[in-house]
């Protein structure tokens, strides 16, 4: 009987001392242009504002064509990359170079996956248009 009511002393206060995490918040992803000149040194720029209750750990940016045929044409483009992040609360700006002259003109889909220090994820994505 001691050993069951030490048990259940014990488990009470481990469930006691478990935190919730919340997954990150993605408060704001703002494109600076959704229509962008196919031309040489154009780039993709965004602002994101994210945040979590314990801690940031990275995000993910990762941009893919989103037209008919776009895998058909001689040329696709897309990009992914991984960037760090410390904090509970982060503000930035992103530039992101365009392949001219490989681009082609057409709509794209910007994903962002924001990552927490204990390995919860959000994801946000937006669409864009190289125009000629």
């Amino acid at each position: 009987m001691k050993n069951l009511l030490t048990l259940a002393f014990v488990m009470t206060l481990m469930f006691a001392c478990t935190q919730k995490n919340d997954s990150p918040v993605i408060n704001s992803i703002t494109l600076t242009s959704s229509n962008i000149q196919k031309a040489d040194g154009a780039f993709l720029e965004f602002i994101y504002e994210f945040s979590d209750d314990n801690g940031l750990n990275q995000f993910r940016v990762s941009v893919l064509d989103n037209f008919e045929n776009a895998r058909l044409q001689s040329a696709p483009w897309n990009f992914e990359r991984d960037y760090n992040l410390s904090g509970t609360n982060v503000n930035d700006t992103l530039q992101i170079a365009l392949p001219y002259p490989d681009l082609e003109p057409g709509r794209y889909e910007l994903t962002i996956i924001v990552q927490d220090i204990d390995g919860e994820e959000t994801a946000q994505n937006k669409s864009f248009y190289i125009v000629e």
